[in-house]
Parts: C-alpha cells; sequence; structure tokens
C-alpha cells in the first residue's frame, strides 16, 4: 500500500511539474507573438498615442538618476543582486537506500528600479519599468565556497550566513540594465505618456535586441517543451507502476 502510494504521488507531482513548465512555455511564445505584431515606433511618437496602446520601442537607455549594482558598482537602470547557497541534502527513497542531492535557496536578494528613457534619432519617451518583465546583462557570477559563516549587506539589510556540513558555498549574481547602452522595450502607453503596465498586453524590458530577445524566448520555449514532455512521461510511468502494484 505504502509502495503505490509513493509511486502514484511522485507520478502527481511530476504531471503537476510538467504542467508549470507548458505554462511558462506558452507565456515565452506569448511574448515572441506580441513582440512580431507590434511595429517599432520613434521614441517622439508614443506620447501623442492613446492610453493603453502597444509601443515597442529601441535606442540608448538614458537615466538622469541612475543606480549603482551593489555588486558590480556598474552605473545602471535596474538591478537584482542574489546570494544562492548551494548545499547538499540526504534523503532516503522508497527502498530506504541513502541518497544525496546537490540543491540551492536564495538567502539574500534585492532589486531596484530608477526610472529611464529611451532615446533614438526623433526624441526620447520615458519609461517606468516597475512591473516589467526584464531581462538583464548578468555581469556579477561568482562562486566562493564555505568559509564557516559570514554575510553580505544587501539594500541597507545584512544577512549573515549560516554553516555547516551540509553547505558547500555561496553564488553571488547580479544583473544590470546599462546606462547609455542599446534597451528595447514593449508596452503600454500611460495616461502620463510614459510607457509603463498599462492596459493588458505585454510588458518587456530587455538590454538585448528584439531579433535577440525573440530567439532567446523560442529556444526556452523549446526547452521548456522538451523537460515538459520527460515529466510528463516519467509521471505516468510512476503512475502505472503505482496503480499495477496495488492491483497485483
Amino acid at each position: 500500500m505504502l509502495f503505490t502510494i509513493i509511486f502514484t504521488a511522485f507520478g502527481l507531482l511530476a504531471c503537476v511539474a510538467a504542467g508549470v513548465l507548458l505554462y511558462f512555455r506558452k507565456k515565452a511564445l506569448d511574448n515572441t507573438a506580441a513582440m512580431s505584431a507590434t511595429e517599432t515606433s520613434p521614441a517622439r511618437s508614443v506620447a501623442g498615442a492613446g492610453p493603453g496602446t502597444t509601443v515597442e520601442v529601441k535606442g540608448t537607455l538614458k537615466c538622469e538618476e541612475p543606480l549603482t549594482g551593489e555588486m558590480s558598482g556598474e552605473t545602471c537602470a535596474y538591478y537584482k543582486s542574489q546570494v544562492i547557497r548551494e548545499y547538499r541534502d540526504t534523503d532516503r527513497d522508497a527502498d530506504g537506500d541513502t541518497r544525496t542531492r546537490h540543491k540551492t535557496e536564495v538567502v539574500a536578494s534585492n532589486e531596484r528600479f530608477a526610472p529611464f528613457a529611451v532615446e533614438d534619432g526623433s526624441g526620447r519617451v520615458e519609461v517606468r519599468a516597475e512591473e516589467a518583465e526584464v531581462d538583464a546583462l548578468r555581469v556579477v557570477e561568482r562562486f566562493e565556497q564555505d568559509a564557516g559563516g559570514g554575510g553580505i549587506t544587501l539594500g541597507g539589510m545584512r544577512f549573515d550566513f549560516g554553516h555547516g556540513e551540509r553547505t558547500i558555498g555561496y553564488r553571488y549574481v547580479e544583473s544590470v540594465l546599462p546606462v547609455d547602452k542599446p534597451v528595447y522595450v514593449l508596452g503600454a502607453v500611460g495616461g502620463d505618456g510614459r510607457i509603463s503596465a498599462a492596459g493588458e498586453g505585454r510588458f518587456l524590458v530587455s538590454y538585448r535586441s528584439e531579433e535577440q530577445l525573440e530567439k532567446k524566448y523560442r529556444k526556452d520555449a523549446r526547452t521548456l517543451a522538451v523537460v515538459a514532455a520527460g515529466l510528463f512521461v516519467f509521471g505516468l510511468i510512476f503512475i502505472a507502476v503505482g496503480v499495477g502494484s496495488a492491483v497485483v
């Protein structure tokens, strides 16, 4: 009976995980569809469009009050800093055998936005990206082995790290939208003439070109589809084995 419950539960969890991946696949494909359906507008013309109108602009990111990346020191209009703990987790499987897996958890995180503008040959348009799906440039990624404790300050808050036999180390990651560099924005015109999350369409901000971003989303969609299919098959096999053992 216990065998049946365990195998069926694992199978159902795998099928649920597959469903979640398919949701993110659809989201990636919806992003590419929205990008393809929207023509690029001159920055100067955006303010004259009606509120809620979906627009796409490309140009140089300008920021009057830029931020400074906490890990990188980069001048930017957005950054996201994270510290990820990598550790070993030991448990027992259905047969009572011990297994050790490599896991991760985010132990510290900080994300900040600054108002910025997209400037092209026609002029500029202001952007408020707080609710955007941001594709930022990774500028820091380093791994440090656990040295028996320590900590870091992010966003003015101190995060102290624990330590122990299970901890392998900590990965430091930071991504930014750099100032005075190319930027791509797909969003809606707000009542104040800025591009924001107004309306029900997609709101994307990326350091990549439109072509590079579409390529990334299509690649993500293919990968998610393959993994989801594998999980679904895996789940069905576990469910079949669990139900079959109950019948026997």
